[in-house]
């Protein structure tokens, strides 16, 4: 039985090592362009503070590299979640969307982060920071309401 244990934690061992050859394809990042919602807008320090640590590892080109973003299986998941958050909203593309994009997005975040939805738990596991209390919620929501008023 102690062998049959030991076989299996050997092949656990050399399937996760193997797993880390295996690279999807990452999300790229880029410098900050006139697009970017910051860039372009100049909220305060402490809104542009908030926004890139809690929302830009997702929802822009500039997203952070962490330790545990390099390891496989890990990886995978993490490039997914960029990858589905670029798609539904990137902050650095902010100045290409129509006002009425705008305004929906301004919606939508609204609403995210006040159903607890944004960020994603996952994100605040290993980000306690990241975690929105009302007041950096509002703080967030009069600024993005801001600029499509």
């Amino acid at each position: 039985m102690k062998k049959k244990k030991s076989k299996i934690i050997i092949i656990v061992i050399v399937l996760l090592v193997g797993l880390q050859f295996i690279r999807p394809n990452k999300q790229e990042n880029e410098q900050v362009n006139r697009y970017d919602i910051i860039y372009a807008n100049n909220p305060p320090k402490k809104t542009a503070t908030l926004i890139k640590s809690t929302c830009y590892d997702c929802h822009s080109n500039q997203t952070r590299q962490y330790w545990y973003s390099n390891i496989s299986p890990v990886t995978w998941l993490i490039d997914k979640d960029i990858k589905n958050g670029r798609e539904k909203l990137n902050f650095s593309d902010w100045e290409r969307y129509s006002y009425n994009q705008k305004i929906d997005y301004a919606g939508e975040i609204m609403l995210q982060m006040y159903e607890g939805n944004m960020p994603i738990k996952e994100y605040i596991w290993m980000h306690k920071e990241a975690k929105l209390n009302k007041q950096q919620q509002n703080q967030i929501t009069e600024w993005i309401n801001s600029l499509v008023e």
